[in-house]
């Protein structure tokens, strides 16, 4: 069975995408090409996870023109004809797309070869390039159940997010057993700040602004970003040179975590975070509180708010829209919430309620439906209902 997989830009689609190409590889031993944009971080990413990547140049679609947008656009075409010999040349029985702009040019050269599409929708509400997708795909999958109104029902299923392996296993240990891994203190509460894997200035600033009062009751584990990393240090080294070493101690700022990502996730207590859908479907199987500061909207909608809002409908985050988020209003919260521990395990609770866990399994399972229907027979390969 071959397969290309295409999800690029941020790791918020990669991480999916690779999800899925891991599990066709142990289950059905699938032959995998993952198709990427030429300048995203799948560059790295894929590379490091063991598999083949192929690149085109990718240009993110908006709904209003600039300069900057036109040069984007143009490189939509170039993409798409890169894309279809891609196709050709590699003959997959089928196709997933995880998202990301690199995933238009990929998914429209797999069904302009005949190719099955497989495309997955990973936030609540879909983005240009799912829009101009979905009359396309052969299948169409949702993370949340709020998203099924968006599409065709009679090709629509709710199947979660795929989740790395690593995120599953990491469950296995405590969190007490997670910080000690980390070099952190055991007994003290952990506070994860993440801007997800470009970083978030505005989180950076606030975080490292109310560091003094923070460090007096947990241990916080801050990730900058790789282009933040230095301004953020920067301000944290200000904030910080009136204060002991004991409670210095306690903060560890860090770039980028990739490997010992899920290690992090289960050693906090509560997690500041952007609303990423990928972010989110792995706060849920590890059953973490978060306080979500969803990226604002530039122009058009932001997804991340509508995901954040529907964390918040549910009980299962407190969300804080970015000009609100202020070093008094994270103070508020995290004061409150590490002092009634009540209030974290009852949005711990409502967290994990939202958890697709086998959602890999079932993405995977499908694609292999889809490739024994278009033609593929091999020993691995069986009929399966989803």
């Amino acid at each position: 069975m071959k397969v290309l997989i295409s999800g690029g830009g941020t790791g918020g689609h990669i991480y999916p995408a690779l999800a899925v190409a891991m599990q066709l590889k142990e289950k059905y031993d699938a032959d995998i090409l993952f198709l990427g944009s030429d300048d995203g971080l799948e560059t790295q990413l894929v590379p490091a996870a063991g598999l083949r990547l192929v690149t085109v140049k990718a240009g993110k679609l908006q709904r209003y023109v600039s300069w900057g947008t036109i040069k984007k656009a143009a490189r939509v075409p170039v993409g798409m004809m890169q894309a279809i010999g891609i196709v050709r040349r590699f003959h997959p029985d089928v196709a997933f797309t995880s998202g990301g702009y690199v995933a238009v040019p990929a998914g429209l050269g797999a069904r302009l070869s005949g190719v099955p599409l497989l495309m997955h929708q990973q936030d609540v509400p879909p983005n240009l390039s799912n829009k101009l997708l979905m009359r396309l795909a052969s299948h169409i999958s949702v993370a949340f159940a709020d998203s099924l109104r968006f599409f065709p029902s009679q090709k629509t299923s709710l199947v979660g997010n795929p989740i790395r392996q690593e995120i599953l296993d990491v469950r296995s240990k405590t969190p007490q057993e997670a910080r000690t891994a980390l070099g952190f203190d055991p007994a003290v509460p952990l506070l994860l700040v993440t801007g997800g894997s470009q970083g978030a200035r505005h989180l950076n600033q606030v975080v490292c602004k109310a560091l003094p009062e923070l460090l007096n009751h947990c241990q916080v584990l801050q990730i900058s970003g790789k282009k933040l990393f230095e301004e953020t240090r920067s301000l944290s080294d200000e904030i910080l040179k009136g204060s002991s070493e004991e409670v210095r101690k306690r903060y560890h700022l860090v770039p980028y975590m990739s490997e010992e990502m899920p290690l992090a996730l289960q050693a906090a207590e509560l997690v500041v975070c952007r609303a990423g859908a990928s972010t989110l479907s792995e706060l849920a199987v590890l059953g973490k509180p978060s306080i979500l500061v969803p990226l604002p909207p530039g122009i058009g909608a932001s997804p991340q708010e509508a995901n954040a809002a529907m964390f918040g409908r549910q009980g299962a985050a407190e969300v804080v829209i970015n000009d609100q988020f202020t070093v008094e209003a994270l103070l508020e919260r995290t004061n409150r919430l590490f002092t009634e521990q009540s209030a974290l395990q009852v949005m711990a609770e409502a967290v994990s309620k939202l958890s697709l866990p086998d959602a890999t399994a079932t993405i995977a399972d499908k694609i292999a439906q889809m490739a024994h229907v278009s033609g593929v027979t091999t020993a691995k390969n069986e009929v399966l209902s989803i």
